[in-house]
Formats: C-alpha cells, sequence, structure tokens
C-alpha cells in the first residue's frame, strides 16, 4: 500500500519506521526538517507539505499533539484535503475528544475522504515491533481498506464503533493510566510511613501482582515531580482534562478523580 505518516514524535517515528519495515512505500511529512534525518539515505519519500504527500498515498496516519495540529494537516494551506484521492483514509493516531474527532471527519467527508480515529496505546519500542494496541471507530469497510497497513504495526486492532468510538477508549485508557501512577506514588508514601525500605519496595511494586506499565513509570521516575515534563506529563494532562469534560458526574467519574491529581501534580512541579 502506498501509505504517508504524518507526525514523527516519540510514537509517530517509530510507527512509520516499523511500516516502512513491513515492506510498504512510505512518504513522510513533518514540520521540523530535523525530524526526517531517520529517513535521509533510504527509499522513504520526504514530502514538503502534507499536500505533496498526500497526492502520492493512498492512506495517511496523522500522529501529532492535538486537534489543531490535525485540522493544520488536513485542512490548513497545503493541507490533506484536495491532495489526497477521494476515497483515501485519514488514520488520526492522536487521541482527540469524540466531537474533535467527528467534526473532522464530517468536514472531510465533502472532499471524499474517510477518516477513522485510531488511537494507539503502548509506546515507542512496541510501536517499532508491531506490538501496539490501535482502537479503531469508524466504517467497517474503510477499517477493511487498511488492515494490511494496520496489521503492520499491531496484531491488536479493536474495532469498537462509529467515529469517536475509538477516542472513548483512548481517554479511558489513559484516565487509567494516569490515575494508576498516582496510586503507585500513593503506595510509596504508604511504604514510608510504615518504615520499609524505599528502594526494596519499588522492586517489589515492579515485579509482584500489583505490577503494570502504568506504576512503572512512577516507580522509575522516583516521584511524580520525577513525571513533570516528561512527554507522559503533556500526554496525559492533555487526555484527563478531556475525559473530565465528557464524564462530569457521570458513573466512573471516580477514576478521574484520582487522575486528576496526577494533573494537579504536574502543576505544582
Amino acid at each position: 500500500m502506498r501509505a504517508g505518516f504524518i507526525g514523527l514524535g516519540n510514537i509517530g517515528l517509530p510507527m512509520a519506521q516499523r511500516i516502512r519495515a513491513e515492506g510498504h512505500e512510505l512518504t513522510v511529512y513533518a514540520r521540523r526538517t530535523a525530524s526526517l534525518e531517520p529517513f535521509a539515505g533510504t527509499d522513504v519519500r520526504l514530502a514538503a507539505t502534507p499536500a505533496e504527500l498526500g497526492a502520492a498515498v493512498d492512506a495517511v496516519g496523522v500522529c501529532v499533539f492535538d486537534a489543531a495540529g490535525v485540522e493544520e494537516v488536513v485542512f490548513g494551506p497545503d493541507g490533506l484535503a484536495g491532495a489526497l484521492a477521494p476515497g483515501g483514509v485519514v488514520l488520526v493516531h492522536s487521541t482527540l475528544s469524540p466531537a474533535q474527532i467527528r467534526g473532522i471527519a464530517d468536514r472531510a467527508a465533502p472532499y471524499g475522504l474517510r477518516v477513522l480515529d485510531a488511537p494507539v496505546s503502548g509506546g515507542g519500542a512496541r510501536a517499532l515491533a508491531g506490538e501496539l494496541t490501535i482502537m479503531v471507530g469508524g466504517d467497517g469497510e474503510a477499517l477493511a481498506d487498511v488492515s494490511a497497513l494496520l496489521s503492520a504495526l499491531s496484531q491488536h486492532v479493536v474495532h469498537l464503533g462509529g467515529v469517536g468510538a475509538g477516542s472513548y477508549a483512548k481517554l479511558v485508557n489513559n484516565a487509567l493510566f494516569a490515575a494508576q501512577i498516582v496510586l503507585a506514588d500513593d503506595a510509596m508514601r504508604a511504604g514510608e510511613s510504615l518504615g520499609v525500605d524505599p528502594a526494596g519496595l519499588a522492586d517489589i511494586l515492579t515485579k509482584g501482582s500489583s505490577a503494570c506499565v502504568a506504576s512503572g513509570v512512577r516507580l522509575r521516575a522516583g516521584s511524580l515531580a520525577g513525571i513533570s515534563g516528561s512527554p507522559a506529563d503533556a500526554t496525559l494532562t492533555k487526555d484527563v482534562t478531556l475525559t473530565a469534560e465528557l464524564l462530569g458526574d457521570a458513573p466512573g467519574s471516580e477514576l478521574v478523580d484520582v487522575a486528576r491529581r496526577f494533573v494537579a501534580a504536574m502543576r505544582r512541579e
């Protein structure tokens, strides 16, 4: 498949590298020239604009920070809209609110573009290994058309419903992730109160039955302060805020109450 990829950050770069490694014809675009350096001297085509990329591919993965970034590369000057041929698929791997991704899909429809919200989970190492989890919302036929592309990135692609369904799942996932970081910090403070050796307790919590990816983030950082300013800080703060806006006082909002403590801790640092 002729694939394009926009957004070569901590997760986007290994995703693009994986797509190339699996034999897909790849074109990439990034606003910063330095982000393109890993592909210098390879068979990957480097596009000067999203429009140039769109004219050369059948499907595009977009992995930028937020809705404004997605809108810029799709609808902005020299954007994908009007360049990507009708029937082309735009896979939005960024984590947006369901309303945001639905708005983007509605705006793209007159251009004949099919938008799937396809946020990912797993981190850079798993992206490079093709072991991401991908949560998809959108048309089943569009998903079938890009199944070979997604299979390069994941053996765990879950179709959850219409556009926006993937975003709901990713926001719940990330709220839980943030809450687990907070609870790992609580566990360390509880151990301190009881006189348990901190290094020994951290070792137990990273290998015992309570171990999980999120708690590992806190335990490796040494404190919540150690996470401040990291990619996890910006991403989880954005996503917890979006989840809180969606849930309000609905059942499940207790999860957000815990996750908000992560946001509060990041703002104090």
